[in-house]
Formats: structure tokens, C-alpha cells, sequence
């Protein structure tokens, strides 16, 4: 099997899962300006396994490399579609609670 045949979703997911590890450890240490763009590249990648995963379990639904890939993308995407709300809504309990004071 090349790389054309249903291994970019699945290296995408890859690259995304180390982006989001990075991202994990930057923010523990302190670079939280770098572990921010980090978080992004790790969105970006995981929107691409996504799409090139769908692409290629549609072209072979025997592929399990390419259905990896847009698992991955998936779960990465709600995870990051998670937090975002989750930082939101602390942002705006954290302005309210300062409101009140």
C-alpha cells in the first residue's frame, strides 16, 4: 500500500494526535503562547484526517488505516468543539462573577 492509498487521513490523525500531546505538555510547562498555536495546528490536521479519511474509506471501505484517520479527526474536532464552549462559558461565569463584586 502507497501513501496515495488511504494513508493521508491516517497520518494527518497521527500529526494531530502529537500536536494535541504537545499541546498538553507546553501548557503544563508554561508556553502558553506557544502550546495555543500548537492547539491550532492540531485542529487544522485533525480537519484534514477527517476529510481525506472520508475520502478514502468512500473510495475503499476495506481500508482501515483511512476509517483510523477519520475517527480520529472526528473525536479530535468534538473534543476541541468541547473545550471551546466549555472556555466560554467559564469566560463568561468567571465576567459575571466579577460583575458582581
Amino acid at each position: 500500500m502507497s501513501f496515495e492509498d488511504g494513508m493521508k487521513g491516517f497520518t494527518f490523525g497521527m500529526i494531530s494526535l502529537i500536536c494535541i500531546g504537545v499541546n498538553i505538555i507546553l501548557s503544563f510547562v508554561g508556553l502558553s503562547t506557544i502550546a495555543s498555536i500548537v492547539s491550532l495546528a492540531g485542529l487544522v490536521t485533525a480537519i484534514m484526517a477527517f476529510v481525506y479519511g472520508k475520502k478514502e474509506f468512500a473510495a475503499d471501505p476495506d481500508n482501515k488505516k483511512a476509517k483510523t484517520g477519520k475517527t480520529i479527526g472526528l473525536v479530535l474536532i468534538i473534543i476541541n468543539i468541547v473545550f471551546t464552549v466549555l472556555a466560554i462559558v467559564a469566560l463568561v461565569a468567571l465576567f459575571g462573577l466579577a460583575a458582581s463584586m
